[in-house]
């Protein structure tokens, strides 16, 4: 992550922050010393998060109980506790005299609301809600353009928040099994999307600075994503339609689906704008249906360089400047308390549509208390899932169950990477582009024994616990791809899948496709090698290279061949499940080949501190952590001889927060930081090719 030194305020005052939720909170910590805030006091009731959050912020105060924390000399809180939590949360640190930025959504109940919206008019405190989406630089260049009257009056908009999140039903962010391994999250594994509704309707209400008046949704709760304990739940799809207070009507669509989409549309009188997953930005100017369709690239406004390096496309960096912005000089941040509840009461008012057949709501303005009467009382709400006991009931207590949360991850992982290539290998004459038909042939080969492992203890689990929502979550895996892959044997049909594969390279190359040409020119790399976990000694920069020996075992399959957000291709190597909660310095390594002399650009990215070795010279070092999403964080060129050669990389794992390292290799640096990132030497070719 970006370290942010400089403030962007013209003032000396600073702004004392206690952060309450450390999971989600803590991708703030690197933004706040640019935003005249001091992180002084953190809690949460989960120790590895209070003991990294100790080490980003060596001089705070961490604790697991809240009272504990809201007695401590700070001015305001970064509320990131559970959803359905956050109104009593927030409540309970306005009492306590801070100001408060709240993660979505405001409140889970329109009672909640009623009280929240009074506890924060009667505190004389700030409240913000910490909606990000609105601030991409899309959004942001659209809302000015939009200000401007470029596009004159919303007629109509879809905006979308697809996201799909079954394994988050067992497992914290980044895959990590939830304890004691046999029950579910404690709120995302029952929540429906409805009650999610800010991060697509926020950017509406952003732009075109209307709020909503009436909502309707129809039932949508009978058709669930495979492996949601709960019907009707996180893999429900939820449709809104709403109008804005100008008597335009919104399509807003939330849901777990099988084709994630940030997908958004608008149209004015004037001119209509669209964003779309892989198309870019998009606007239709001039007033008419056919009038001229162009792209257009988004610029940033003030800060946006600063945000640009933050979470959520600078979404997280914005949330939290027009919040110390408001703290230090009275200017109002876009989601106060009055649109938050307006943003959040369409979802809770949407869910209770849909479970009457389609009835329409309006949407109560809790600017007004004459409109917050009628809910003062109202605690309407989805009934939760027994997130304790639902999975197997009274047999909760059997010792076996425990297993359930780290099979069931792996399960959702390896299945749906080979029903990938399944499904894909059934329309295989009509695939485009064979390159991508190739990495997920790779990756159905490289995953198969840990799928057969991993179908096995579900298996045996579901005969072990039949009649339980554990066992009809599993076999709703395991019923995705045809059994017979349980026989399969690994060794010839990953003999047999090479050879395809060679076949089909060749012929690619020779008809002249610029990637088949890349993947026999640029270096491969393949089954990574790692060291044990070794305690600290000194500092990174004085770490020496450990030789690569193919004699240790690299025992965690999270080697992936990934998609940079620049186009160009890499390999992913994931070390947190092998040391999670622990803390010390591994060594990752791998050999590769090179086919003709001259310069190579290594694009190195890492979270975690890491120190990058080529035939056991030191190249690189950096000992803060990096996000490893991030493309080409680091580019090392060196020149390199014809023949084989040795990478090393000593990742510090912090504590288990050192997540992995992308590496990927390019022929002429110059190419890294130019638009012509896609051109032939600048991809990257799969593991299958390995032969080292």
């Amino acid at each position: 992550m970006t370290i942010i030194k400089d403030s962007v305020f013209k003032t000396n005052r600073r702004i004392k922050l206690g952060i309450w939720g450390l999971g989600r909170g803590r991708h703030f910590y690197d933004i706040c010393g640019r935003l005249n805030i001091d992180i002084v006091a953190g809690c949460d009731y989960y120790e590895p998060l209070r003991a990294n959050f100790l080490r980003e912020n060596p001089s705070a105060f961490a604790t697991d109980n809240a009272e504990e924390f809201l007695v401590r000399d700070f001015d305001a809180v970064l509320l990131a506790t559970f959803c359905p939590a956050h109104a009593d949360d927030a409540i309970a640190c306005l009492k306590a005299g801070k100001h408060v930025l709240s993660e979505v959504t405001c409140f889970h109940t329109m009672a909640e609301g009623v009280r929240l919206v009074e506890a924060v008019e009667q505190s004389g405190l700030i409240y913000n809600l910490a909606e990000n989406y609105p601030y991409s630089a899309f959004n942001m260049w659209l809302k000015r353009r939009w200000d401007e009257g470029l596009f004159g009056e919303l007629q109509y908009a879809e905006f979308e928040y697809l996201h799909e999140c079954v394994p988050l039903c067992y497992s914290y962010f980044g895959g990590k099994p939830l304890p004691p391994g046999n029950q579910t999250h404690r709120w995302r594994s029952w929540i429906n999307e409805h009650y999610y509704s800010t991060h697509s309707l926020g950017p509406i209400m952003y732009i075109t600075g209307l709020r909503p008046t009436r909502v309707t949704a129809l039932p949508s709760q009978n058709v669930n994503l495979a492996g949601t304990p709960l019907a009707g739940g996180l893999g429900a799809v939820t449709p809104e339609l709403i109008n804005m207070s100008n008597g335009a009507v919104v399509r807003n669509l939330m849901g777990g689906t099988t084709n994630d989409s940030h997908t958004a549309r608008i149209w004015g009188t004037r001119g209509a704008a669209q964003l779309t997953l892989h198309g870019g930005a998009e606007l239709r100017l001039g007033g008419r249906g056919d009038s001229p369709l162009m792209k257009v690239t988004p610029k940033w406004d003030d800060f946006g360089k600063i945000a640009a390096g933050t979470g959520h496309e600078g979404g997280d960096f914005w949330t939290l400047y027009y919040f110390a912005r408001q703290i230090l000089f009275g200017d109002p941040a876009p989601f106060d308390i009055y649109a938050g509840a307006d943003c959040t009461i369409v979802g809770i008012l949407a869910y209770r549509a849909a479970m009457e057949k389609g009835k329409a709501y309006d949407i109560p303005n809790f600017r007004n208390k004459a409109e917050r009467d009628p809910y003062r009382d109202d605690h309407f709400a989805q009934k939760r899932y027994d997130t304790e006991t639902g999975l197997f009931g009274k047999q909760s207590s059997d010792p076996r169950t425990l297993t359930f949360t780290t099979t069931m991850i792996e399960l959702i992982k390896n299945t749906s990477v080979y029903q990938a290539f399944q499904d894909w290998n059934r329309v295989r004459e009509d695939v485009a582009n064979l390159m991508e038909l190739i990495k997920v042939m790779d990756e159905a080969v490289r995953i198969l024994p840990s799928l057969q492992v991993t179908r096995l203890a579900a298996q045996t689990m579901v005969k072990q616990f039949p009649d339980t929502d554990a066992a009809r979550v599993m076999s709703d895996f395991l019923g995705m791809i045809d059994p017979s892959v349980d026989q399969v044997d690994h060794g010839r049909y990953m003999k047999a899948q090479r050879r395809e594969v060679a076949k089909m390279i060749a012929k690619l190359a020779k008809s002249g496709n610029p990637d088949a040409i890349a993947w026999i020119n640029i270096p491969a790399l393949g089954n990574w090698v790692s060291s044990p976990l070794l305690p600290k000694i000194g500092k990174l920069t004085d770490v020496s290279c450990v030789k690569l020996d193919r004699k240790m075992a690299w025992k965690n399959r999270g080697r992936l061949v990934h998609d940079f957000p620049n186009g160009a291709k890499g390999w992913m190597v994931i070390v947190h499940d092998l040391f999670q909660e622990k803390d010390g310095i591994v060594y990752i390594g791998n050999r590769f080949k090179i086919k003709q002399d001259g310069p190579w650009s290594i694009c190195l990215g890492h979270d975690g501190g890491a120190k990058l070795f080529v035939d056991g010279k030191a190249l690189f070092c950096e000992p803060k952590r990096q996000n490893p999403l991030e493309a080409d964080r680091s580019v090392i060129t060196v020149n390199l001889a014809k023949g084989t050669h040795e990478l090393m990389i000593a990742l510090d794992t912090d504590h288990g927060f050192g997540w992995g390292i992308m590496v990927r290799f390019a022929r002429r640096v110059e190419l890294i930081r130019s638009m012509r990132v896609k051109r032939v030497f600048d991809r990257a070719r799969s593991p299958l090719r390995v032969g080292a």
